[in-house]
């Protein structure tokens, strides 16, 4: 089970989003906001953080440590700080296709995608930056 805590200031979850691609666009008022929604836990070494076929509710940013992404037991996948994983949950809310697990004592940051969808109803203006960065990304993964 994750536990939270409590170590970074908001400045400090701004300074971890703002790397983040879905979030690359995002002014530092937007990204204040949603560091306002990001919750800090920590997973220590060896813990699943989500598992395969678990329905996806959030998802993580690396502040220290690595974690594994793998599929059916085949690693995918070294996210490490600074780094984002299980984006896609906050847009789909659909059975996660991979399984993360701590390598390492991990500290992470996870925005619940129902946390984001409510920022997203008051704070409309970060709605096309999102969906600018979403747009790019797909573009990079179809290879157009």
């Amino acid at each position: 089970m994750q536990q939270e805590s409590v170590a970074l200031s908001p400045i400090d979850k701004v300074l971890c989003l703002q790397d983040v691609d879905i979030f690359k666009h995002a002014t530092t008022e937007m990204l204040a906001y949603i560091a306002s929604i990001a919750h800090e836990v920590d997973a220590p070494k060896g813990q699943a953080i989500f598992s395969e076929d678990e329905i996806s509710d959030a998802m993580y940013v690396v502040v220290t440590g690595r974690v594994r992404l793998d599929k059916a037991g085949a690693e995918i996948l070294v996210v490490k700080a600074g780094q984002s994983f299980g984006t896609w949950a906050l847009f789909d809310n659909q059975p996660r296709l991979l399984t993360a697990t701590a390598l390492e004592d991990v500290h992470l940051l996870k925005i619940r995608s129902e946390d984001f969808y409510d920022l997203l109803s008051d704070h409309d203006e970060i709605t096309p930056v999102i969906f600018r960065a979403v747009i790019e990304r797909v573009n990079r993964l179809i290879g157009d």
